[in-house]
């Protein structure tokens, strides 16, 4: 008889923690139809958006050709969901219910402001924090390959790769610290927010690996944010690259690997940032043309992307024979290509000994001497004289001679350079008319 006391006191408790479950016919009634894949992904993106967890659908037409878990693992799932459940009904409509992830969450408390409250103080302090950076970085007349380039550039420079991070995009904005699923899934709500159409694609390279698609212009373009990022062994220097930026299908296809599926097909261009920035070449004389022009206006990186490459030695070769006529390429100091095959060039160039560099370094050697006498003055107490002084007129002075100097020292250094193209054609042409007089003698003896 206690025993039959304690079970009727229980039960009661046991109803009180059971789950709350789905009325059928409640779900029936807001049943959504499927016709068409298209139709499914709308409808995911509109459940997560709006922050709902639960819905009731069925396939009909060609969706019922397969089981409805083939259609979600197909669908855009993963752009917002890191799990989901499905249950079959007796008349062949599921019940799904998902549990999302952070940057669909925050997304959707963007859209409904009703959301919020729902979101942890976290999540709502990484929400701003996105929000703040795509108002910065981007203005309403910026194109969309602006947006998505200022955007990318912003989370590699601020990114750094850490396997002891976790997957979660509020991670990463309030740590700068994530691995490959933290970066497609910053990249995708930042784009969202901007009006970006995004995915993120879930696939392999030599492990598991995730990146983004991204829509330009009606067509869609492979971002790995993370492979842009690459780790330099023992130091703190963040690298931003562009090797994995706007790629189409048969480029990343290279050494990455995925399921098609429902994502949609890449543009058949290749290489659209490279493109857009005058950066794409056929042949090594373009090529260095440009590196030519960068080193002379100062810069110390360069990028860009040779279909011709070759390989290590094929690049070594074009660059030995192409110091005599442009000298400036002598300012090169490290370089990297692919293994074989076309592919983006990175350079980085030392102007130490260029005249620009020794004019600005005798600038800053003459400043320096001047702040050296000041220092002196003020050490011997004659503060009244000092302050009376007037050092304006010769600081202006030594900037007008650098100037001059900087001119005349580039001046000179082009001249030479293009003597030396002059001396290098005459030879050239000296050669061929020889070779051809000669071949014209010797073919009158016969």
């Amino acid at each position: 008889m206690p025993y039959l006391f304690l079970l009727f006191f229980l039960l009661p408790l046991t109803w009180a923690q059971a789950p709350e479950q789905p009325n059928y016919l409640e779900l029936k009634r807001d049943m959504v139809v499927i016709h068409s894949m298209a139709e499914l992904n709308t409808h995911l993106e509109e459940l997560a958006l709006r922050g709902q967890t639960r819905t009731n659908c069925i396939f009909v037409g060609n969706m019922k050709s397969k089981p409805a878990k083939q259609h979600i693992l197909a669908s855009h799932w993963q752009n917002y969901s890191q799990a989901f459940s499905l249950t079959l009904h007796p008349d062949r409509s599921v019940l799904l219910e998902f549990t999302y992830h952070d940057n669909a969450r925050l997304l959707a408390a963007h859209l409904h402001p009703e959301l919020l409250p729902t979101l942890t103080p976290q999540e709502q302090q990484a929400l701003s924090l996105a929000r703040q950076r795509v108002e910065e970085l981007t203005t309403p007349h910026m194109s969309a390959y602006d947006k998505v380039r200022v955007l990318h550039d912003d989370l590699v420079n601020r990114a750094a790769y850490d396997l002891q991070a976790d997957a979660a995009c509020t991670t990463l904005l309030l740590t700068n610290h994530g691995v490959c699923e933290t970066y497609s899934r910053t990249l995708w709500l930042l784009l969202r927010l901007a009006g970006i159409p995004c995915h993120i694609v879930v696939g392999r390279t030599d492990e598991d690996h995730a990146w983004n698609l991204v829509q330009l212009d009606g067509e869609w373009y492979h971002v790995d944010a993370t492979w842009d990022d690459p780790a330099i062994i023992g130091s703190d220097a963040q690298v931003l690259t562009h090797n994995y930026f706007l790629l189409n299908d048969e480029q990343i296809a290279r050494d990455h690997s995925w399921v098609r599926g429902s994502l949609p097909v890449s543009a058949k261009k290749d290489a659209l940032y490279f493109r857009t920035n005058a950066r794409y070449f056929t042949n090594y004389g373009q090529m260095w043309q440009s590196v030519a022009a960068a080193i002379a206006n100062g810069d110390t990186e360069y990028e860009c992307y040779l279909t011709t490459y070759g390989d290590r030695a094929a690049f070594e070769r074009s660059l030995d024979s192409n110091l005599f006529s442009r000298p400036t390429l002598a300012a090169i100091r490290t370089w990297s290509g692919p293994e074989k095959g076309p592919g983006v060039i990175r350079l980085t160039f030392d102007h130490s000994g260029s005249p620009a560099k020794a004019s600005e370094e005798a600038l800053e050697l003459a400043s320096a001497t001047v702040h050296s006498a000041r220092s002196w003055w003020q050490s011997f107490s004659f503060r009244t004289w000092y302050d009376s002084l007037d050092f304006s007129p010769i600081e202006q002075e030594l900037r007008h001679l650098q100037q001059e100097a900087t001119t005349r020292l580039d001046s000179l250094y082009l001249q030479a350079e293009q003597q030396a193209t002059e001396c290098w054609h005459t030879i050239e042409q000296t050669t061929s008319d020889w070779w051809h007089a000669a071949r014209q003698e010797v073919s009158s003896w016969f």
